[in-house]
């Protein structure tokens, strides 16, 4: 299947996961959210592995999966903690300047860097960060950007875009060690454990009604292995930069579902500066 198809199921599946999130991490601590979200990610992969191929692994499999893993941990943990904290509508979309940070990872990872065309669609991306925050230009030129450092949702998720700059090329590589699924399902994996030993000692208590506040979680979790499995099968297709660039579709559908589902308000300047992250987007898929 074609890329581009691919990064936009992936997109899609994107977005609606985040509502479901959001809703359970209203009501319990980020990381004990994001460790069920990921333990029912990964209990989906893991089912999608045993109906498939045995896989053969490679030598740098391990190493890869370790570091996967604990970068995993820590970018999760970091997300749920920016979807507690801020709108979807704010903080989502920070994960645009994950194909501008590309540009320093990826030829330093896996050679790759973009076309004229994919530089001119990635600035468009960076473009629409500003225009989401346009209304703060009443404090000046650097308004705009002074919004996205002080908001704490967004801050969090621009760490999160630092971070999977660097986990998406691990992805890859990833790849090439075993199979996308098997590498999906095993990463996830690995995150969970890595989330369950940052909580060992912190032990937060449960939520009243587990059940109600869990069954999004699993929703999420089946959404997100959906997702994962696209993208994985992408990433071999494509450059790094340009996968992820088309993921963050979900921007777009995010903005949406907040002002929808959430009440979120400002969608009169929010989504004019997502709808420009679009345009980036298909000027990187059409000419990158």
């Amino acid at each position: 299947m074609n890329w581009f198809v691919l990064s936009c199921v992936t997109a899609l599946t994107q977005a609606v996961k985040d509502t479901f999130l959001k809703r359970s991490l209203n009501a319990m601590d980020a990381a004990t959210g994001m460790l069920g979200y990921c333990l029912a990610a990964s209990v989906c992969l893991w089912l999608a592995v045993a109906a498939g191929p045995p896989v053969s692994l490679r030598g740098g499999y391990w190493p890869l999966l370790l570091l996967g893993g604990v970068l995993g941990g820590v970018t999760y943990w970091l997300y749920g903690l920016a979807l507690k904290a801020g709108d979807l509508s704010l903080t989502l979309p920070m994960l645009a300047f994950t194909p501008l940070f590309l540009l320093v990872t990826s030829p330093l990872t896996v050679g790759e860097f973009p076309e004229p065309g994919g530089l001119c669609g990635i600035a468009l991306v960076v473009g629409g960060a500003y225009v989401l925050n346009l209304r703060e230009r009443r404090y000046g030129l650097l308004g705009p950007i002074r919004a996205l450092v002080t908001n704490a949702g967004s801050r969090l998720m621009l760490a999160v875009a630092v971070i999977w700059s660097i986990g998406a090329n691990i992805d890859k590589l990833g790849l090439a060690e075993s199979s996308p699924l098997f590498w999906g399902a095993s990463v996830y994996t690995a995150t969970a454990l890595a989330l369950a030993v940052g909580l060992v000692r912190k032990r937060p208590a449960l939520p009243p009604r587990v059940v109600r506040v869990t069954w999004p979680l699993a929703v999420a979790g089946l959404l997100e292995a959906v997702g994962i499995v696209c993208q994985m099968y992408a990433l071999p297709l494509t450059q790094v930069s340009y996968v992820i660039a088309v993921k963050r579709l979900s921007i777009v559908f995010g903005v949406l579902l907040g002002a929808a589902v959430f009440h979120e308000p400002d969608l009169r300047h929010r989504l004019p500066g997502a709808l420009l992250m679009v345009v980036g987007v298909f000027f990187i898929a059409v000419f990158g």
